[in-house]
């Protein structure tokens, strides 16, 4: 009886390096965007409670102003309290200027959601590529097939693609693919 375990060696040493190193860059890539990921997905998490309290601030705001143009149109009817008011008026207006500056910060928060969604979205594409690229690359090292490698190649270049289109904001987004996986 032996002691150890017999392990079958690959025949192709080349194909087994090739892959190692193919599992190692995958591996750091693959952290690297999900760490920038992560980012993403937090910075959408505070545009998204800055839009909810924005918009709700803004609905409070234009009823205050509401409020106040009924108030004005209240004491109009009443005789002798035209400086009332006036002053209704005025807080009416100043609601109603508010209101459009919260207006524009909610609708600011909302565009920075999306922008951000697509650039999440890029990241996930690139996630997900190069977990096919590892998986087909495990394969490639059990069946020893370069050509199989090939193809984790062909995977990892589109994760690629995605992750650089990340980090640096280009307009790379298939709308259909993201559709289809929404």
């Amino acid at each position: 009886m032996s002691e150890g375990m017999d392990v079958p060696e690959g025949g192709n040493r080349t194909l087994n390096r090739m892959v190692a190193t193919t599992v190692v860059a995958l591996s750091v890539v693959m952290a690297v965007g999900k760490i920038k990921d992560d980012n993403i997905v937090q910075a959408m998490q505070a545009d998204q409670a800055a839009k909810i309290d924005l918009w709700g601030e803004y609905q409070s705001t234009r009823i205050k102003a509401h409020d106040q143009q009924i108030a004005a149109t209240l004491l109009r009817r009443m005789p002798g309290a035209d400086a009332d008011a006036t002053q209704a008026d005025r807080e009416s207006a100043r609601y109603t200027a508010e209101a459009k500056g919260i207006k524009a910060k909610a609708q600011a928060a909302s565009d920075d959601y999306d922008v951000q969604g697509r650039r999440d979205d890029q990241f996930d594409l690139s996630d997900g590529f190069l977990s096919i690229a590892l998986a087909v690359a495990a394969i490639a090292a059990l069946v020893e097939s370069v050509s199989l490698l090939g193809v984790a190649w062909v995977a990892a270049a589109l994760g690629l693609l995605f992750l650089i289109a990340g980090f640096a904001q280009l307009p790379i987004h298939p709308d259909a693919l993201v559709a289809f996986l929404s």
